[in-house]
């Protein structure tokens, strides 16, 4: 069985994507909400390893509140895809290996498109997988939680996770999963608190760190690599506007 853990701040876009692709599920499965409109929860990792620990199924299944899933038996494929991954650590529909490219089974926009350069038939290692929907089976859970401290806000919870378990020995995956998420991301001043943290946490394993938003070099300053990274999407995203034209 699968545990669908999410913390929601809107009610709304939670009613409209991910409950009511929930209550459309043939198969068996638990549902763990967790209401966040008051902001009792500080951070992703405050709130989903509380919803985490109640958890009785087997996997555990991470999600934004903005996800719709792509069939009414999405959750019975994802569990038999599950229990066919070797070694599994942590698995979501989106991530990184190399500079290669966004491997992902996720679609967002109007209309949608795939978010990422290659679409997996089968699951593929990574070294991060995105926050928007991850897998986590129970019984890593309960051995290895979030970490709080180095994730304090919303941001690259999952990324930090997938270092973590790789550091176990314990593997990554993309899964050929189709999802749409409503949100495109976003690079917020938060989300480069967060990589701060995590660089300084995981920089003498790894010398870049590849996540679906960037790829960060962990021995060049941050702040430096936010200026080039938001001037290059400023001007994909103005190529992409002339082209629409």
């Amino acid at each position: 069985m699968i545990s669908v853990v999410c913390v929601y701040n809107d009610l709304r876009i939670y009613n409209e994507y991910i409950l009511s692709s929930i209550q459309r599920q043939h198969g068996i499965h638990e549902f763990i909400a967790l209401d966040n409109q008051d902001g009792h929860f500080s951070s992703a990792t405050q709130a989903l390893n509380d919803g985490g620990r109640k958890a009785t199924g087997a996997y555990i299944m991470f999600v934004h509140q903005d996800i719709r899933l792509n069939s009414d038996d999405w959750l019975d494929r994802a569990e038999e895809i599950l229990r066919s991954v070797p070694n599994l650590g942590i698995a979501g529909v989106a991530g990184k290996r190399d500079k290669s490219g966004v491997i992902t089974a996720l679609t967002h926009g109007d209309p949608p498109k795939l978010a990422g350069y290659l679409q997996p038939t089968e699951p593929l290692r990574v070294q991060t997988v995105d926050e928007c929907l991850f897998f986590v089976p129970r019984e890593v859970f309960v051995a290895i939680n979030m970490d709080e401290s180095t994730c304090e806000n919303w941001h690259l919870y999952a990324v930090d996770y997938s270092l973590v378990i790789q550091e176990r020995g314990l593997t990554v995956y993309v899964l050929p999963l189709q999802v749409y998420h409503e949100s495109e991301g976003e690079l917020s001043d938060a989300y480069f608190v967060a990589l701060r943290k995590i660089v300084a946490k995981h920089k003498r394993r790894y010398s870049t760190i590849y996540t679906t938003i960037w790829d960060w070099n962990t021995a060049v300053p941050i702040r430096i690599q936010r200026a080039y990274c938001l001037l290059i999407r400023r001007i994909r995203k103005l190529m992409a506007s002339r082209r629409v034209r």
